[in-house]
């Protein structure tokens, strides 16, 4: 009873998360969906374009600034402070563990590489995911808090601009491409399941040509 007990109140508690961090993702999207306009853009008189653009002018300006300083420190600083530090102390541990596995034979060198493979990985996944947002953060503190950011703005800050939204984005799947370059194990695996599902395709399509 108290087993079926304790799995019934961690379930509750498990589905309580789930609608808490629901309810704060759609609490911190309720200025952007309340404020967002269609904003016009000129750059010459025969040229324009429209965009959606979440920061009413009747909001005044400290508002985009304050939104994006909070965006910058919520969702970049504090998340890479708090992954860096839990990564960092992970390989750590990992590391000096290895000098405390006592004898020389081949299975403890083994498993010494092994967990240094793993903290370099868990290493990688910090840089990866500090790489890939933070050239958003910077065009958009230097575009909101530079006072000549619009005159300013060029091709460079342009580029940087779309590379760092590209990047945002490509960081959900990144993270595999840096498991599979520093993962010998799981390069392993997923070249097998690769080979075995070309060599099922290609005995699909021996199979079809003969029919």
């Amino acid at each position: 009873m108290s087993r079926d007990g304790g799995s019934k109140r961690a379930t509750r508690l498990t589905v309580a998360t789930a609608i808490g961090i629901w309810l704060l993702a759609a609490l911190l999207a309720t200025p952007a969906y309340v404020g967002s306009y269609v904003r016009a853009f000129v750059v010459n008189p025969k040229t324009q374009f429209l965009v959606c653009y979440p920061y009413p002018k009747e909001w005044g300006d400290d508002y985009p600034r304050g939104i994006v300083l909070m965006r910058f420190l919520v969702y970049y600083s504090l998340p890479l402070a708090v992954i860096a530090l839990f990564y960092i102390l992970m390989a750590r541990h990992l590391v000096l563990s290895t000098q405390n596995v006592p004898g020389e034979m081949q299975g403890t060198q083994r498993q010494m590489r092994a967990r240094r493979k793993v903290a370099v990985t868990v290493l990688a996944f910090v840089l990866v995911f500090a790489a890939c947002f933070l050239p958003s953060h910077v065009f958009m503190m230097w575009f909101y808090y530079c006072p000549s950011a619009q005159e300013d703005y060029n091709g460079w800050w342009h580029a940087l601009r779309i590379i760092g939204f590209c990047l945002s984005f490509l960081n959900s799947c990144v993270n595999p491409i840096a498991l599979y370059c520093t993962s010998g194990i799981f390069r392993k695996h997923f070249n097998r399941t690769s080979v075995g599902r070309e060599s099922s395709i290609r005995l699909l399509n021996n199979g079809s040509s003969k029919l």
